[in-house]
């Protein structure tokens, strides 16, 4: 009991008794799926919005003369910036007002959203061309800054009942859900020509977003209360949605923001270097964007040498990327039922399973020439994918402590996408010098090489026994 509150029949210093105090309302609920969703459909709506664009922009450049090294340069020039600015600001997406964070995101992102209604009216010239790969690189680099802040704050509402799979897989899907959702919205009005009302409607939904934030704010705000305060909804410091008082803003981080984020780099890497499983995953997830995301954003070039009238080829693009994103959501359904995987090398075993499985499904892709076998290997790779989101992510969450958790993903961003734009820049270039097909192929069986050397030393080093339920 409270020492404000006194007991029933306490009597005060004159001798008369004291009424009762009324009780104190509870704080609202912190975790529990409510609050969660409340974030995470918003959320949704928002990159479905910036992947209207990022789908719009692909097809735009990617027609353009030289459009599929063209289309290379700008996602590998977008993946750096985003890396980089999601590792700067990582400390202040920890520390910061989480709602002021998304309210901030959100509207720098209305900016070139709103460009891109404009100059998509236009023919591919330089200098649209210029304009709408700046407007690409903002795109995805402030979509990325908005997932990390998503991510931390979905895992920090999810309800601590739910496996980490679960868990895992929801606060990082969005991505992969809009390219589902993308293709069947803007394929009609991209068959038609009408590009600048995709981004249009990109501009509405991150607009509705907005206003879905204001209107679900105390969710937000009450984890933001709860961790300010020091309380936690967990007291097990092991779980990934354990809340724990962060310092103030720039506190201990004296010599400016490059030497916090330097700080913040050195801790990150000692939790790296003391968990087996995460070292691992970097170089997993390394080989993996080197394919995986570089042959999504060269996909327009790649069904360009199938020979397609123009009708024909748009539609090929818009249904193979519909089958990516419908493959990822049958793939996370099926394993938000299956629940947890409790051993470690089991579960990093069905990762390297489905990553070489992938493989294998584009390796069949490069060879077959009927253009159906595209949509079937873009579905196969996004189920397959949706193992290696939820096997890593579950790892990654049981092992990085929540108060320095967007610092610790912004470092694993750091490592794991840098091979995107190294796999943008040789699937543009490789595939412009010797086609799209036979450099694909070249990648695959390089990648698949190095996966088998990749597992060989980690059971070696690691016994063959793993580290249990770790």
């Amino acid at each position: 009991m409270s020492a404000a509150t006194p007991p029933p029949g306490a009597i005060g210093g004159d001798g008369t008794p004291l009424p009762p105090t009324p009780p104190v309302p509870s704080d609202p609920p912190v975790r529990g799926a409510v609050p969660f969703l409340a974030v995470w459909l918003p959320s949704l709506l928002a990159v479905t919005g910036t992947g209207l664009s990022v789908f719009v922009l692909g097809w735009w450049i990617g027609s353009a003369p030289q459009g599929g090294a063209r289309l290379g340069a700008v996602v590998a020039t977008a993946s750096v910036v985003s890396l980089l600015l999601v590792t700067l600001l990582a400390g202040v997406v920890d520390t910061a007002d989480r709602r002021r964070t998304l309210v901030t995101v959100l509207t720098l992102l209305l900016v070139p959203l709103a460009v891109l209604v404009a100059v998509l009216e236009r023919p591919p010239s330089t200098a649209t061309l210029l304009v709408a790969g700046a407007c690409y690189v903002l795109v995805h680099s402030l979509q990325q800054l908005y997932m990390a802040a998503v991510e931390n704050i979905g895992a920090d509402l999810a309800p601590s009942h739910w496996p980490e799979t679960r868990t895992a897989l929801l606060t990082q899907v969005h991505t992969q859900l809009s390219r589902a959702v993308a293709p069947l919205l803007a394929g009609g009005l991209l068959a038609a020509g009408i590009l600048w009302g995709v981004t249009l409607a990109a501009f509405g939904f991150v607009a509705v977003t907005l206003l879905a934030v204001h209107r679900f704010r105390r969710h937000v705000d009450a984890l933001s209360a709860r961790t300010a305060s020091g309380a936690a909804p967990s007291t097990d410091p092991t779980r990934p949605g354990t809340v724990r008082p962060r310092p103030p803003r720039g506190a201990g981080h004296g010599g400016g923001p490059l030497r916090g984020t330097a700080r913040d780099l050195a801790t990150s890497v000692r939790l790296l270097r003391g968990h087996r499983e995460l070292s691992f995953l970097i170089l997993f997830g390394a080989l993996g964007n080197l394919v995986v995301f570089p042959f999504h954003a060269v996909l327009p070039a790649f069904n360009a040498e199938y020979g397609l009238p123009t009708p024909a080829e748009a539609t090929l693009y818009s249904a193979s990327s519909s089958a990516y994103g419908a493959g990822m959501l049958a793939g996370t359904v099926v394993l938000v039922r299956l629940g947890r995987f409790h051993d470690t090398l089991r579960g990093l075993r069905a990762a390297a399973g489905a990553f070489a499985l992938i493989c294998l499904v584009l390796l069949t892709a490069s060879v077959a020439p009927w253009p159906p076998t595209v949509v079937v290997a873009m579905a196969l790779t996004g189920a397959l994918f949706a193992v290696l989101v939820a096997v890593g992510g579950a790892v990654w969450l049981r092992l990085t402590p929540a108060a320095i958790r967007v610092r610790v993903f912004s470092l694993r961003r750091l490592t794991v996408f840098s091979t995107i734009p190294l796999g943008s820049l040789l699937m543009g270039l490789g595939g412009a010098e010797f086609g799209y097909r036979v450099f694909t192929r070249a990648l695959v069986l390089a990648v698949l090489a190095a996966l088998a050397v990749l597992w060989w030393v980690y059971l070696r080093r690691d016994g063959h026994g793993g580290s249990g339920a770790a």
